[in-house]
């Protein structure tokens, strides 16, 4: 479970604060405030981009602290500018970070794990972490870039993806 979903969940949210950066950087080409992101949603009814910041680094502290069976840290969830979103990418890296594969020995297919809505329901630890965790993440995390994408940024499926390790064949 290390390698499938916390060492993806860093990979990602460093390729998520190299997308904050570009925006950053447009935002300053383009003469306006980058903060403007900050409120901006595809449709009326759906969180803003904040909101998916929030809930992407949330899902990935959550699986790994679940699994692990170590707490999460609580972040406030008052970010208001894109810097304090990516101060908040960053401190979620950094918890992933401390973790190594022995954290996660103990884990089998069979472990139960508490979920915190719906309040007093539980999910099996394959069932949480590829049906539930893994993919609220990477919605999120695609939700934010598409709503950067959409707004301007010159952003592409690289930058999501980020640089890929590759060998001769």
């Amino acid at each position: 479970m290390y390698h499938l979903a916390i060492r993806q969940f860093v990979r990602s949210l460093k390729n998520l604060d190299a997308i904050l950066g570009k925006a950053v950087s447009h935002a300053e080409a383009k003469k306006f405030d980058v903060n403007n992101y900050c409120t901006v949603r595809l449709a009326p009814d759906m969180l803003p981009f904040t909101a998916q910041i929030r809930i992407a680094t949330d899902m990935a502290k959550a699986a790994a602290a679940s699994l692990s069976g170590k707490e999460a840290p609580k972040f406030e969830d008052n970010e208001t500018t894109i810097e304090e979103l990516r101060g908040r990418v960053r401190r979620c890296i950094s918890f992933l970070d401390g973790f190594n594969e022995k954290d996660f020995e103990k884990v089998t297919s069979k472990t139960v794990v508490k979920i915190p809505y719906p309040q007093g329901k539980a999910m099996l630890a394959d069932e949480y972490l590829f049906g539930r965790q893994i993919p609220n993440f990477f919605f999120h995390v695609a939700t934010a870039y598409n709503l950067l994408r959409q707004g301007g940024v010159d952003i592409g499926k690289g930058d999501f993806l980020g640089a890929l390790q590759m060998q001769d064949a």
